[in-house]
């Protein structure tokens, strides 16, 4: 269990009630007590950010430490495929579940899961993500439908189980001519129906190529950021909470129990 994640979302939890209580108070004109109220908010932001820079480590009992003097090493090449995989996988986690949501040029919706979704660029913004095929060579629909229409948009989705039933759903092999829409219960935006209301937020994409990767089927496409979809009001500078897949095929919460920024790469 992340005893600190758990601290960190209560005493978010709490500073939450108080600025509620705070708002609560001013609309009624009782000003007696919210400075008490914004000390204990004040009180809480700086436990938050000690849990966070390590401050309080000593509070928890201290995680395994892991070393690689032990280490062996696993020839990639010699790995079994499924195997080889579930190393990858395990290793670069957690990754952020996108469900991609494409059309045909003849009006047919689709939807599917890729976890290989990733900025390369901010300036221009680009994507790039990768598509494999299946074992009569046949390549998935998304990949088709982007190169005949050439949009897409890619959605991030919120981390409860009911989502990530609906996400198992949309990697159903279905006919091109089949919609997973109809296996989930997403609904479709009502002036832009490649967005799915119930996501996060999306990232509204056009293709510009895909190209083959060496000696592997897969192909690597090329994705131009066009457009942002989301509620927030401002820069989310500690992320969303979003669903993502964490070991192999395992899709779970993104993990936010502590953080710290790094800033000197800014200086480059």
């Amino acid at each position: 269990m992340d005893e600190k994640g758990v601290i960190v979302d209560y005493l978010k939890k709490c500073n939450a009630y108080a600025e509620a209580s705070i708002a609560r108070k001013t609309e009624r004109g009782e000003d007696s007590e919210l400075d008490a109220w914004r000390s204990y908010i004040a009180f809480n932001e700086h436990a938050i950010e000690e849990l966070g820079n390590g401050k309080l480590d000593a509070w928890f009992t201290p995680a395994p430490t892991h070393s690689l003097s032990d280490a062996r090493r696993l020839d990639a090449d010699q790995l079994d495929h499924a195997v080889r995989a579930g190393w990858l996988s395990g290793i670069l986690s957690p990754r952020p579940l996108i469900v991609a949501s494409t059309q045909d040029e003849n009006g047919h919706f689709n939807l599917a899961p890729y976890t290989s979704v990733m900025a390369v660029s901010t300036g221009p913004p680009l994507l790039i993500a990768s598509f494999s095929c299946n074992r009569d060579g046949t390549y998935r629909d998304t990949l088709h439908n982007l190169r005949a229409t050439k949009r897409a948009m890619l959605h991030l989705m919120p981390a409860n189980l009911s989502t990530v039933k609906a996400v198992d759903e949309t990697a159903a092999p279905l006919p091109s001519d089949e919609s997973e829409w109809n296996m989930t219960a997403f609904t479709h935006h009502a002036d832009e129906p490649l967005l799915i209301n119930e996501a996060v937020a999306a990232i509204e994409v056009e293709f510009i190529e895909d190209r083959p990767l060496p000696d592997a089927v897969a192909r690597l496409a090329v994705l131009r950021v066009k457009a942002l979809w989301t509620t927030e009001q401002t820069l989310p500078p500690e992320g969303l909470d979003v669903l993502c897949q964490h070991g192999h095929d395992r899709l779970s919460p993104a993990p936010s129990g502590w953080g710290e920024k790094v800033q000197k790469h800014y200086n480059r």
